[in-house]
């Protein structure tokens, strides 16, 4: 029987449909949170499966549906990657599109895996739906820590964070609802193009009602308190990143965040934030620009015996085995009375983005003098672990610069001693207008929500706010016109740091799926007709 379009895998009318399906599927993720429109694109994914495993070669077919399902979604998500080559310069924007279809293709290929394990596993019914959800979270997890990972838009960040729905990401992260969010998808598949419908009905119904359920009831008794003593201003003054490469452009985007830093209220700011990429060059722990961090510490010492506290976000250079390294780190910076600056800590950032801030194999590179394309000036090293940060006048703090708030169980416990706040300091500017910074924000909302800590975010062209343990935007956002917020700090929830733990166990039992249900099932309900 041939199958209906929307269900077909063949030829190049059905890779276009599953390309479609798929672009159309991010429609559920920041700004929009269409999310209805997901679960159905997904549930279609489900009903092409299984259409391919009644075909002849069902891996390759099941390969072929996942793969160009997951290109679309890639692509349409992802899109934005290429604004960052039209910022580095012209000559990068002939290679953007083939860099942007690559990661988007990179990303595709587990999915396509996982949809070739389900077709050839011939599954049907609860077990096909099972299976479904066990299979793509297990690409989710691969492709999210794999070659360092890319976890940006994992099916949980359909629902807004914040939202009711989200809430569930304290108790099980967002990799465990995300595994909830495939199973309904299959169960709705199961319903829309299979005989039976009543359990896949309720199958599918019965977690959003929950969602919504146990999500109403924690925010309706959410309560909240702040840390005595810090104000902090968080600012964001909006730039093209193309601006601050070009070092006359650069000085005057700096002296803007000088400008605003200096409003009025500063006298009773405690801290002031400022995001990634406000400055550049090397200004922090290298003291490398005496002049800026004296300009900065006068101003804010003018009638103020207490200067506040500067947080910002610099590149770090040391000499390592005869090699000049570059971290990009988190420093506080103290001023005396006089306004004379001092670095009072700093903290590396760990999770780097592959050809945007770090090349792997650098060093070999080097050594062949291979030419290179990267979004950024220089290689950026690691950091050989994530850190806790004791900064001044601040409990103890998980500083996660840009990238890196995307992956969860990125917080370390803190031997006994657990950080009681995220600093997320990002550059969105890479990205222009696009959805980009909308689905960063999103992401690094989820981060609040598992651990139970509150994020202070100052985001260049991005969202700048501070986000509440629920995943909420507290208070006012920086945005065009405004430039800065004072806030006092909230204190934390418990801190959640079992997500590793969690998304451990979803691994070995998705595994435990995968492995035992082909083993056992037998097919026995076909596609309707």
């Amino acid at each position: 029987m041939q199958a209906p379009l929307i269900l077909r895998t063949d030829g190049w009318a059905g890779r276009g449909v599953g390309l479609l399906l798929g672009a159309l599927a991010v429609l559920g993720h920041a700004p929009f949170h269409f999310w209805p429109i997901t679960l159905i694109s997904l549930a279609c994914l489900f009903g092409r499966l299984q259409w391919a495993a009644e075909a002849q070669r069902p891996g390759r077919r099941g390969f072929s549906a996942g793969m160009w399902w997951a290109l679309g979604y890639f692509a349409a998500g992802t899109f934005w990657v290429g604004s960052a080559f039209v910022e580095r310069g012209p000559e990068f924007i002939p290679i953007m599109p083939f860099m942007v279809a690559g990661l988007a293709l990179l990303l595709a290929v587990f999915w396509g895996l996982a949809g070739a394990f389900l077709a050839r596993a011939k599954l049907s019914g609860f077990l096909a739906v099972l299976a479904f959800a066990a299979a793509f979270i297990l690409a989710e997890l691969t492709r999210g820590h794999i070659f360092g990972g890319f976890p940006w838009n994992l099916p949980a960040y359909i629902f807004e964070a914040g939202s009711r729905p989200s809430q569930i990401a304290r108790w099980i992260g967002a990799y465990g609802l995300s595994a909830l969010v495939l199973m309904v998808a299959a169960a709705l598949g199961q319903a829309i193009f299979w005989r039976e419908k009543r359990w896949p009905m309720i199958l599918a119904a019965v977690p959003i009602l929950v969602f919504y359920g146990i999500g109403h009831l924690r925010l309706s008794s959410a309560a909240l308190d702040y840390q005595p003593n810090i104000n902090m201003r968080i600012v964001s003054v909006p730039f093209k990143q193309s601006d601050m490469m070009d070092q006359n452009s650069s000085v005057a985007i700096t002296n803007d965040f000088i400008i605003a830093s200096i409003k009025p209220g500063i006298k009773e700011v405690t801290h002031l934030v400022w995001p990634e990429g406000a400055v550049r060059g090397f200004y922090g722990p290298a003291m490398d620009d005496p002049d800026l961090l004296n300009a900065v510490g006068g101003l804010l010492a003018q009638d103020d015996a207490t200067p506040p506290v500067w947080l910002m976000n610099s590149l770090q250079t040391e000499m390592e085995q005869g090699r000049q390294r570059y971290y990009n780190v988190s420093v506080a910076i103290t001023f005396d009375p006089n306004g004379i600056p001092a670095v009072a800590g700093a903290n590396r950032k760990r999770k780097l983005v592959a050809f945007g801030e770090h090349i792997p194999f650098m060093d070999w590179f080097d050594d062949v003098q291979f030419p290179l394309i990267s979004t950024n000036l220089a290689s950026i090293s690691p950091a050989k672990e994530k850190r806790l940060a004791d900064f001044p006048g601040l409990p103890r703090l998980s500083p996660q610069l840009c990238y890196e708030v995307a992956f969860p169980g990125l917080t370390p416990s803190g031997d006994g001693t657990p950080a009681e706040f995220i600093l997320n300091q990002s550059n969105d500017a890479w990205f222009g207008k696009s959805a980009g910074p909308a689905q960063h924000a999103n992401i690094a909302r989820y981060r609040a929500i598992e651990t139970g800590l509150p994020i202070i975010r100052a985001a260049s062209n991005g969202i700048s706010a501070q986000i509440d343990p629920y995943g909420r935007i507290h208070g006012q956002v920086v945005t065009q016109k405004t430039q800065y917020i004072d806030t006092p700090l909230l204190k934390p929830l418990k801190f959640n740091g079992n997500i590793k733990f969690i998304d451990l166990a979803l691994l070995l039992i998705s595994l435990l799926i995968c492995v035992i249900i082909p083993l056992v099932s037998r097919r026995g309900v076909g596609p309707r007709g």
